[in-house]
């Protein structure tokens, strides 16, 4: 379970009097929070929230549901106040592999460089911001689960039967689409100069010359910057048709022609978003529909069946923390001094 943040532009309000006019910024106050210490919930804060998820949503949150934004800020406080009272901590360790974890869910196939560029220009954050909010997530969801550890405890895993009469009502879902394996050499272009990119365009060029008295490998290991695929051939794994992930990374020029290309058959210089391929395919399969025991994809350890086992444990222990966090938050305001200011709550 993470979290992001992004900071929006911020709200002014321009006052006229009469007599003669005149601009300036009001930050009012919407709530007042004390668990521990004083804390206040300004207008601005409240409308960079709205902003934020109307911005995720991409439709406008009506005023009611004002009242709800500022309730989850309200209990973001108290939990935050409670979980420092009680001196919860996160070593630099638990952040680390945390944010090792959520790079694999958004950006496996990048470098620890290229995800930082990731995090500034799509989450609008800078790195020390980044880690910052990470840190504080994991703090949250450490303090709430070691509070409502019963809750956890009590989850239980859907049976066989169940996990079967899931697979059987949706069984036309689990497909795989067009799936291409192949072998590359590649050889980077980002972020280089005009110069330096014709200079890596010759040493493709001179790669795909050593291919017509060479084998594949050799050619791989003497000129791929790929340190992932070159000490394996060059073996890339599978691709899926559908994998906008990677489309978006590579760009779809590179997709339609690694899809359109036959086994066995060697390209010629490919470029993608990235940089320069030479690509030899080594396996295709055609879409199939899986079977109940089949793994989700070639070469994974994962079955169907195992899937939908972990996406409903997973939906599970969605709905168990969100009512420990419900829960939590409830017993937290009854030691609390909250005021709240409704006639700021229209604008």
């Amino acid at each position: 379970m993470l979290f992001t943040k992004k900071t929006l532009a911020m709200g002014i309000l321009v006052l006229v009097s009469a007599g003669f006019s005149f601009a300036q910024v009001i930050d009012q106050t919407v709530a007042r929070v004390r668990l521990t210490k004083p804390e206040v919930i300004t207008q601005r804060q409240l409308r960079q929230q709205i902003e934020l998820v109307e911005s995720q949503t991409r439709q406008p949150l009506p005023p009611d549901n004002r009242r709800r934004m500022l309730d989850l800020q309200i209990g973001e406080i108290l939990i935050n106040q409670a979980a420092a009272r009680d001196n919860f901590r996160a070593s630099e360790n638990e952040l680390n592999e945390n944010i090792a974890r959520y790079k694999e869910q958004m950006a496996p196939d990048v470098s620890d460089a290229q995800f930082r560029t990731i995090v500034q220009n799509q989450i609008g954050l800078s790195w020390d911001e980044f880690t910052a909010t990470m840190r504080k997530r994991l703090i949250q969801e450490k303090y709430i689960m070691e509070k409502k550890r019963s809750y956890f405890n009590d989850i239980k895993d859907p049976s066989d039967a169940e996990l079967r009469q899931i697979y059987e009502a949706n069984a036309t879902d689990f497909t795989n689409p067009q799936i291409v394996r192949f072998n590359q050499v590649y050889i980077a272009t980002r972020s280089l100069s005009d110069t330096e990119k014709q200079l890596a365009r010759r040493r493709a060029e001179e790669a795909l010359a050593e291919l017509r008295s060479s084998q594949f490998k050799d050619v791989v290991l003497k000129y791929s910057d790929d340190t992932n695929t070159k000490y394996k051939g060059g073996d890339a794994g599978y691709f899926a048709r559908n994998d906008a992930r990677r489309q978006a990374v590579l760009g779809k020029n590179f997709f339609d022609a690694l899809f359109a290309m036959n086994v066995n058959q060697v390209s010629g210089i490919i470029e993608s978003n990235i940089g320069l391929h030479i690509i030899q395919v080594s396996e295709k399969r055609e879409p199939k529909l899986l079977g109940f025991k089949d793994p989700v994809f070639p070469g994974a350890a994962v079955t169907v069946e195992e899937r939908i086992k972990n996406t409903v444990r997973a939906q599970n222990q969605q709905i168990t923390f969100q009512k420990a966090l419900t829960d939590l938050i409830e017993e937290l305001k009854k030691d609390a001094e909250i005021t709240v200011y409704e006639q700021y709550l229209n604008w």
